[in-house]
């Protein structure tokens, strides 16, 4: 990833003062992307987008620096350090020509960015989805990082004039969510033919699951003596195979009891092989043509958060108000920082994730009420229209 070595003056060079006005958006077909593109067209922003693939190869890379040169953007954007290559040569040409990105974490920035501290510079300011990674970022010599919380985006997830009862019925409560399943397998997969390092990550992935930690790497050491001498790469292997299965492990072990109450499970095909009912999984939702008509067709639409937010807060606790549905979620201290306690119906354990169920599937009306409430919240606040704006301020006293 080569570039000549004036291109970093001339950008410089043509820089606009004032208010950012274009954005490079880096893509590569993932999660929430076309939400914050959506957004930033809305907000005014002129938007170019680049997609890109696992690689970058020297032709690609060329008509990038190409794209880059007629565009002349104010600032990049991307999910999760998307397009940003481990070597840090990007990063460097950033740096080097005075264009700063914003990159926004709604996964654990810890397993992406840990081993490649090249792409550390204070041109890069990092969002995160849950602010208990904000230290840690800190230590590793990022210095600008910011919490951001996810959000909905009410185009796609809005009431129905008539909920699609034809297509999915009246269902009294569900739950729509993954199993992890391929990620898990892919994360153990790694250690196939090292029974002990497999057998390590079960015992460690069983302690995750009650631990107020949000990292597995102490857990792991006082276990398994030998990890802190292995290399960066297979700690974080290590520790993203521990944080999967305890993910995994603590979703079953919450879902497949409820089913007893009539609990119907929505997702990957795994969830056959873990319920105690197989009849009670519904099959896949797909997240932009089917779920925000499904979740008006449910009464009670149960939410419980990956371990991988410890306090962070999922797009079921946005996009199912954003909808004009009902929402049971788990307990975060973060959710009373986003809503009033009238707004959110939560649960702190599974016995009052049972009561609750059962309570609300009969109470219909106090379901609309508490359903309106967070939907206003939501269209208020928590839009991803709401989330680039607050991108774009705190940028703009930082780098223009």
């Amino acid at each position: 990833m080569d570039y000549p070595p004036g291109l970093p003056a001339l950008l410089r060079s043509r820089k606009r003062h004032g208010p950012p006005r274009r954005v490079f958006v880096l893509r590569q077909q993932f999660f929430l992307e076309e939400e914050c593109v959506r957004a930033c067209r809305q907000l005014g922003l002129e938007v170019r987008e680049w997609s890109l693939g696992e690689d970058w190869d020297a032709a690609g890379f060329s008509r990038f620096l190409t794209g880059l040169m007629e565009f002349q953007p104010d600032f990049f954007f991307c999910i999760n350090h998307i397009g940003f290559d481990k070597a840090g040569r990007l990063t460097e040409l950033l740096a080097a020509s005075e264009i700063p990105a914003a990159v926004w974490y709604v996964d654990n920035p810890d397993f992406i960015i840990r081993a490649y501290p090249r792409n550390v510079s204070p041109w890069v300011y990092l969002f995160v989805w849950d602010r208990h990674y904000l230290d840690d970022l800190q230590g590793l010599g990022f210095p600008h990082v910011s919490y951001l919380p996810l959000a909905a985006d009410p185009r796609l997830f809005r009431p129905y004039r008539s909920p699609p009862l034809w297509k999915f019925g009246e269902i009294a409560a569900a739950f729509v969510g993954s199993t992890w399943t391929q990620r898990v397998q892919q994360q153990l997969a790694r250690f196939q033919g090292e029974p002990r390092k497999l057998a390590v990550i079960e015992e460690v992935a069983g302690r995750f699951i009650h631990s107020p930690a949000y990292k597995a790497r102490a857990a792991l050491a006082a276990l398994y003596p030998e990890f802190t001498g292995l290399p960066l790469p297979e700690q974080i292997d290590l520790e993203a195979a521990v944080l999967w299965r305890a993910s995994q492990k603590h979703r079953v072990a919450n879902i497949a009891p409820l089913t007893a109450l009539g609990l119907e499970v929505y997702g990957d095909a795994a969830w056959r092989d873990f319920l105690p009912d197989p009849g009670a999984y519904g099959g896949r939702i797909g997240y932009n043509r089917e779920l925000p008509a499904f979740y008006q067709c449910v009464g009670v639409n149960l939410n419980l958060t990956s371990l991988q937010m410890k306090d962070g807060l999922n797009q079921r606790v946005f996009d199912v108000p954003a909808a004009g549905a009902f929402l049971l979620t788990d307990f975060k201290e973060s959710l009373l920082e986003l809503f009033h306690p009238e707004e959110v119906t939560t649960y702190h354990h599974p016995e009052e994730a049972r009561e609750k169920l059962l309570y609300f599937a009969a109470h219909d009306e106090e379901r609309r009420t508490l359903a309106a409430r967070a939907r206003e919240r939501v269209l208020a606040q928590h839009t991803f229209l709401h989330r680039v704006q607050t991108i774009i301020d705190i940028l703009g006293p930082v780098f223009f």
